[in-house]
């Protein structure tokens, strides 16, 4: 004899690491509304995360892994996600690219003068260019950390400016060190 619960068994469920929601049993019958609303709860929360920051939600995806539990079609796990859209975090990148550009061309130019000094200031037998190509080389080292931390400083700057709703030209940017 078949036992009332071989025909409709109660599944368990396990949330993610760090999900908000229940994570208590539901019958093979009600597997589907139950996984559904908790996957349909956490593309809401998605949403009005999104829209709290100022971005915006373009595309969402509810999934639900179905499989037959003793006589019913049940919905054993889901999966949800949300495409977001962050003009402003868009434009940061974008500012941030190109001074990334500009200063790493910089850097690459100072390189190759420090590697020319580095090889001159081998091949150089004579002791007072030797001199003058080690205070050359640590001119540029000093230069070269200095534009690193250029960058540091204006990343944030441009942030802080993208998060005031401060229009500005990131051509007028001076990566001059």
């Amino acid at each position: 004899m078949l036992s009332v619960n071989s025909y409709n068994p109660i599944l368990q469920y396990r949330l993610d690491p760090g999900e908000w929601g229940s994570s208590s049993g539901a019958t093979a019958a009600n597997s589907v509304s139950r996984v559904a609303s908790h996957e349909s709860s956490n593309l809401q929360r998605f949403e009005s995360k999104a829209i709290k920051d100022g971005c915006y939600v373009v595309g969402k995806s509810l999934y639900l892994n179905l499989s037959k539990k003793g006589e019913y079609l049940a919905a054993t796990s889901g999966h949800s996600s949300a495409e977001i859209y962050c003009p402003k975090k868009a434009k940061n990148e974008q500012i941030k690219t190109s001074i990334n550009s500009k200063i790493n061309s910089k850097i690459k130019k100072y390189s190759n003068d420090e590697l020319r000094l580095k090889t001159l200031l081998n091949v150089s037998k004579d002791s007072p260019m030797k001199d003058i190509y080690e205070k050359d080389i640590k001119k540029i080292e000093a230069r070269k950390l200095d534009l690193q931390q250029k960058k540091m400083r204006l990343y944030t700057q441009v942030t802080l400016l993208l998060a005031q709703n401060i229009k500005f030209d990131p051509s007028t940017i001076d990566i001059s060190v």
